[in-house]
């Protein structure tokens, strides 16, 4: 990206969020191959365009294996927020995450690790399960709680090549088992240890009626994409030609905000068929629209997922609802004044 199109992206958005805060989150591919210099540009300019009182939040979904304390240094005194691309343990991890020399990547993610929690840097952890590495939930979740990593998401991996599922693609079925033998390990008798997002995202739609997760909300649309040369697309999963919304420097910002709820977001909100009478629909809200095309092309078909999902929530409802009880009474005891509803 261009200084032309970086200062053009922040300058808007920092004009757009006026009054409210305003959240950059980099990716790639590999975003620190930008450099730092990058960065310290991106921090340069989010200064000189945010207004008396106004919050920017930067944060860098990255692989771990370029980071040194230079790197540590900047994301420490600007508070950035660091996620780790780490499937698991070693075998588990390398099995796709190699150099092109064959050579796994482990060894060097865990030294970038380190060297965040040397420098109090805040990281999470992202891992992805793909056909070959999702049957170890278990394995990966004991990994995670020995390393004290205790903000995770797990992300199916699904793509679809030459009009057909693609060949490392979690099927349904291996999915709704990984997620009720994830759950059955999590759940440590109703006392949960770690922070698993597609859980605690149930639990906030149990307990307030809709989700920050965006594949559980009930509309699409929260953020939207900027690539190099300033093209807009409405998701990360949706950077193809014919869901462009359009360039920031020939359309403004909240424009193509309003672009992404009205042209991209509504598609979630049209239930395909069977959806709106399931039972569990409450929860998914219709299914993330790129689970709905991946399986042919055909945004108004089912969620990939769906038959996961049913068997997931069928089989974890009941200590979901416990769960919710005990954080209702945990508040209701903080604060007995208050009601319940509030």
């Amino acid at each position: 990206m261009s200084e032309k199109v970086l200062e053009k992206l922040i300058s808007e958005s920092m004009r757009y969020s006026e009054g409210r805060t305003c959240v950059f989150s980099w990716q790639g591919g590999e975003p620190l191959l930008a450099g730092l210099d990058f960065f310290r540009k991106a921090i340069a300019l989010e200064k000189k365009y945010g207004k008396q009182g106004q919050i920017v939040s930067n944060s860098i979904q990255t692989n771990g294996t370029m980071l040194n304390m230079e790197w540590i240094r900047l994301f420490r005194d600007y508070n950035f927020l660091i996620g780790i691309s780490l499937d698991g343990p070693p075998q588990i991890h390398n099995r796709y995450r190699r150099y092109p020399s064959g050579k796994g990547s482990f060894e060097k993610v865990m030294e970038g690790i380190n060297l965040l929690r040397k420098g109090g840097v805040e990281f999470n952890i992202l891992a992805t399960i793909g056909k070959e590495t999702g049957s170890n939930p278990e394995e990966i979740l004991d990994f995670f709680l020995s390393e004290g990593f205790f903000y995770v998401q797990f992300i199916p991996a699904v793509d679809r090549t030459h009009d057909r599922i693609a060949d490392f693609s979690l099927t349904p079925t291996q999915y709704g088992d990984f997620l009720c033998r994830l759950f059955d390990r999590w759940w440590n008798r109703g006392s949960p240890l770690i922070s698993l997002r597609q859980f605690d995202s149930i639990l906030e739609i149990l307990l307030q009626g809709n989700s920050s997760f965006c594949k559980f909300r009930n509309q699409c649309g929260q953020y939207i994409v900027v690539e190099f040369n300033g093209d807009t697309y409405p998701c990360d999963f949706f950077v193809r030609k014919e869901w462009k919304l359009g360039n920031i420097f020939q359309t403004s910002i909240k424009r193509l905000f309003e672009e992404a709820k009205s042209r991209f977001g509504k598609w979630k909100e049209k239930a395909p068929s069977d959806c709106s009478s399931c039972h569990w629909n409450f929860i998914c809200h219709n299914g993330c629209p790129w689970f709905r095309w991946i399986k042919n092309g055909n945004m108004g078909d089912k969620d990939y997922f769906c038959e996961a999902y049913k068997k997931f929530l069928s089989s974890t409802i009941e200590r979901f609802e416990k769960l919710r009880g005990s954080l209702l009474l945990r508040r209701y005891i903080r604060s007995p004044k208050s009601s319940f509803l509030n």
